[in-house]
């Protein structure tokens, strides 16, 4: 399934891109759709919002529909916009 990444500030910077379309499997989460990114844009972009503890404390990722704040650990649908936003 596919999941669009909205990203802003220095994740940006990083990718090259505000909007970022990974596939990922069914029944992913937020943590499954960074890893792709890592692997797509570089693993700078993954540590930049994960750690080895979940979301990094200074991130934070929204579904785009609801505006619902998302956990490492969140599932994602098919045709998902989530945003990950730094926070300031």
């Amino acid at each position: 399934m596919n999941v669009t990444v909205k990203l802003t500030g220095p994740m940006v910077a990083r990718t090259g891109t505000r909007d970022a379309r990974v596939a990922v499997p069914e029944k992913a989460t937020v943590e499954d759709v960074v890893n792709r990114l890592g692997e797509q844009y570089g693993q700078q972009v993954s540590a930049g919002i994960v750690d080895g503890f979940g979301l990094r404390s200074d991130t934070r990722v929204l579904r785009e529909s609801n505006h619902e704040p998302l956990s490492a650990h969140s599932p994602v649908e098919a045709g998902d916009t989530v945003r990950v936003q730094l926070n300031a």
